[in-house]
């Protein structure tokens, strides 16, 4: 089978007789469905290194290589359930990719479908290697941005631990982090259903420009009030009238470093600004003290900050 013909059938955009030979050519033999899945390995790390070569055969080494370097910055698990044929032999059930991105990064990548996604420090998204019909699940953990590809008959789900996000094409935020009582989904573009996993409420449709947050137990759908706050996708974090204490507990996610807030003073103290996260959290901090009066400590391998 022809690299490209598997590429193309990655990426979703073969034709009907370049899907049939797939499907004849993995019926052949047990082998060919283990090429397959080392090809998709190779067809996934093209894509999370963004290089639009990728998909030339004679550069596959040359990503496999390159590979190295992202694994450093993203942890890329690809949970190879396998591939296999239903009973008529037609459909194929995909793999499922893992991507997590730590502390202190973030990253960009597209799905099969040409999707394509942000995603924040601290967040992981698991979706199938090929979207296979019906509609198109992905599982969230932390906060993405989705510009999504519009397929009429295909639905676009974000399952999270507390809603289900159903569209067809659109652009909006989701942050949903595990653990956190705190739950929003910002409309940019489009439309999406967002309904409660336990089903306890009626489904919300938001209009562009709105959004819907779940805080204290309360769902409330507004206008989106700064769309600065959606630009860490820029590398930039933005804060307005936000309490100290919840800033540095962003700055955390941001710059990868734990921050211990000592200064009791600071605990009713609101600030507003906007910072380049290249910048780096030492420049941010000295900022911010010319309106609060603090003082910052690290400790012996500079793997904490101490506000005080």
């Amino acid at each position: 089978m022809k690299k490209e013909t598997l590429y193309r059938y990655f990426e979703g955009i073969a034709s009907r007789e370049e899907e049939e030979a797939v499907y004849r050519w993995l019926d052949v033999s047990p082998a060919n469905e283990e090429e397959l899945l080392r090809e998709r390995e190779f067809f996934d790390a093209m894509i999370l290194v963004g290089n639009e070569e990728g998909h030339k055969l004679k550069q596959v080494h040359f990503f496999v290589r390159e590979m190295l370097k992202v694994v450093a910055i993203v942890a890329i698990t690809l949970a190879c359930g396998g591939y296999y044929h239903l009973a008529d032999k037609k459909e194929l059930l995909s793999a499922m990719n893992t991507i997590t991105v730590p502390m202190g990064q973030r990253m960009n990548l597209k799905l099969p479908d040409g999707t394509s996604v942000w995603l924040n420090a601290c967040s992981e998204i698991v979706y199938p290697a090929i979207f296979s019909g019906g509609k198109r699940e992905i599982r969230l953990t932390g906060e993405a941005y989705f510009e999504v590809t519009r397929q009429e008959k295909n639905p676009f789900v974000v399952r999270t631990e507390r809603c289900e996000i159903e569209v067809l094409g659109t652009k909006f935020n989701v942050e949903a982090y595990s653990g956190s009582d705190d739950f929003s989904v910002a409309l940019m573009e489009g439309a999406v259903k967002v309904s409660d996993s336990d089903h306890l409420s009626s489904p919300v449709l938001l209009k562009p420009d709105q959004e819907i947050r779940l805080k204290d137990g309360q769902w409330k759908v507004s206008a989106v009030s700064d769309y600065d706050h959606f630009r860490w996708r820029e590398g930039l974090v933005c804060f307005k009238d936000v309490a100290f204490y919840e800033l540095m507990a962003r700055f955390e996610k941001c710059y990868g470093i734990q921050i211990i807030v000592e200064n009791k003073h600071l605990k009713d103290y609101a600030c507003s600004g906007k910072f380049r996260i290249s910048d780096g959290v030492d420049n941010a901090l000295r900022i911010l003290q010319r309106n609060a009066k603090y003082t910052i400590e690290r400790n012996e391998d500079n793997s904490i900050i101490y506000i005080k």
